[in-house]
């Protein structure tokens, strides 16, 4: 799958894969992963990053309102600091909330330095809390409704079934009549057209 199927999966609620993720893996404990991360596993590092790094991409995306750039840059920062500052875990919620604040304050100091503001930025003036994550799948799951809206009824199903109820492409061509092809490059242009809505979306939100 590329790059914008992939950031574009409509698993969960929308806008980013991936689902919220779950612990490591059944042979991995979270603790033993974190515990890897922590004193310097190249291996664990990267697996850690398969975990988490789309859900936290898409926590940045939230706060920089859809400025896709300013999110990948924090997203660098994030890592590094991730990478140096790892503490060892074994729940779940602790850690997506320990992550979550690295990233926060990340993206604070980055506005900070960009002087894009004439007043620094505080934590109270961050429009909602987003240190909870079902405030950000709210809020995407609500952009995502308002941007198939602006389909046509037959486009707005296309989406669906490929992305929702993930039917295979063939079958869809199939269906359609049209080729695998055919089919295949017109949903990149819808795919397209939904993620620029998206974050048109997220950028004008109050």
């Amino acid at each position: 799958m590329n790059s914008d199927a992939m950031s574009l999966s409509f698993r969960g609620v929308a806008l980013l894969q991936p689902p919220l993720p779950q612990s490591a893996s059944p042979e991995v404990s979270l603790r033993a992963l974190t515990t890897a991360v922590r004193r310097g596993d190249e291996v664990a590092f990267v697996q850690f990053h398969d975990l988490y790094n789309l859900r936290l991409y898409k926590y940045l995306l939230v706060l920089a309102k859809g400025d896709e750039t300013e999110a990948r840059e924090i997203l660098q920062i994030v890592a590094l600091k991730l990478a140096k500052k790892m503490q060892i875990f074994d729940n779940e919620s602790r850690l997506w909330a320990w992550m979550s604040r690295l990233a926060r304050n990340a993206f604070i100091d980055h506005r900070r330095s960009r002087k894009r503001d004439h007043h620094l930025i505080s934590l109270e003036e961050l429009p909602i809390d987003l240190s909870d994550c079902v405030a950000i799948e709210t809020r995407l799951s609500a952009c995502l409704t308002h941007a198939l809206e602006t389909f046509t009824p037959e486009e707005a199903e296309l989406l669906r079934a490929a992305y929702i109820d993930e039917i295979p492409l063939q079958s869809l061509a199939d269906e359609s009549g049209q080729s695998y092809k055919a089919l295949e490059s017109r949903l990149g242009r819808l795919r397209k057209k939904l993620k620029l809505t998206l974050l048109n979306h997220l950028r004008h939100e109050d």
